[in-house]
Order: C-alpha cells, then sequence, then structure tokens
C-alpha cells in the first residue's frame, strides 16, 4: 500500500503542487488526530492512506475551473462535485481496504444529510469519512486558495464550530481540543 501512496503522491504532485501538499497536510493531520482519538496502528495507517489520496478524483477536473477565483457556476461546481466518484472509479482496480474507498468517495458528506455524494447523514457516514471531512474542513478554511485568504487556525475552528451540523458533534469536539492543545 505505501508503493501505491507514494506513486499516487507523485502523480498529483507533477500536476498540482497545491493539491499534494494538501494531501501531505491532510496524512500528518490523520496521524496526529489518529492518536489522539487512541486509534490502532493499523486504523491510523488507512486513515492517513485515505487522507493522502482523498482528492485523487480532482486529477480528472480542468485547472481552469478548481483554480477559479470566482464563484463557480452551477454546472462547474456539479463537475467538482464529481471528484468523489471519479476519485472511487479510479482506485477501484486497485482493491484497496474498503475503509480507503469511503474516505475517497464519501469525504464530502455532512453529518446533518447535505453532503454529497449520497447525502448520507449522521452514523451511516463511514467512520473514516467523517473524520476524513472535519480534516479537509480545517486544511481548507487555514489554507490560502485562489478563491480566498485563509485564516488562522482558531478562526477555523469556530467556523467549524459555528456549522457543526456538518460534522460528527463527538469527532468535531475531539477535533477542537486537539488543536487547542
Amino acid at each position: 500500500m505505501e508503493k501505491i501512496t507514494k506513486f499516487v503522491a507523485r502523480l498529483v504532485e507533477g500536476r498540482d503542487p497545491d493539491l499534494a501538499g494538501h494531501h501531505d497536510r491532510l496524512g500528518d493531520g490523520a496521524d496526529r488526530f489518529g492518536k489522539h482519538l487512541g486509534l490502532s496502528a493499523e486504523e491510523i495507517h488507512l486513515l492517513c492512506v485515505g487522507a493522502r489520496i482523498h482528492d485523487i478524483g480532482k486529477m480528472s477536473i480542468s485547472d481552469h475551473i478548481l483554480n477559479k477565483p470566482s464563484r463557480l457556476t452551477a454546472a462547474e461546481f456539479s463537475l467538482v462535485q464529481r471528484h468523489t466518484d471519479i476519485g472511487a472509479d479510479l482506485l477501484a482496480p486497485l482493491e484497496l481496504d474498503p475503509r480507503i474507498n469511503e474516505i475517497v468517495r464519501l469525504h464530502h458528506e455532512n453529518y446533518d444529510g447535505s453532503g454529497y455524494p449520497d447525502r448520507l447523514s449522521g452514523d451511516k457516514i463511514p467512520f473514516f469519512a467523517r473524520l476524513t471531512r472535519i480534516l479537509d474542513s480545517f486544511d481548507a478554511i487555514t489554507t490560502n486558495r485562489p478563491y480566498h485568504q485563509g485564516a488562522s487556525p482558531e478562526e477555523a475552528l469556530r467556523r467549524m464550530e459555528r456549522d457543526s451540523h456538518w460534522y460528527d458533534p463527538d469527532l468535531l469536539h475531539q477535533f477542537c481540543l486537539a488543536i487547542r492543545a
């Protein structure tokens, strides 16, 4: 599995260094958060692998759309939303642990059922996907992007707490404790 992760990382880095950085930060954050939660070494490893490749489907989306400095049109946003299914389809032949595939496909599901691609809610969202949703949001909020200036970690946590309906409440609470420690 390490070879696959490194291969994907090199592919992503060659095409989009910003996305590669996002994957690296999520992998590092997954390791720290997994340890904070007391996950087993195997679970942490799988979480880290999934976090390091979760947006692989974005490799099939135009840079013009991904790096657009203004609001996406409805059609563009719909295309971006497809990156979760595209990523899962790309990884399917590799027959990875199902928890990794769940991260890739379901990391944009919201706890309240308003996410995508399946509009799952609550515990119907696999545990690792719920963890990655939190890590992904935090990184997106704290990182400079073409369309917004990154916020401080504390401001990011405030925003996530304000929008807490998107996240598993227990995991969000633990994440906030971990970041603020």
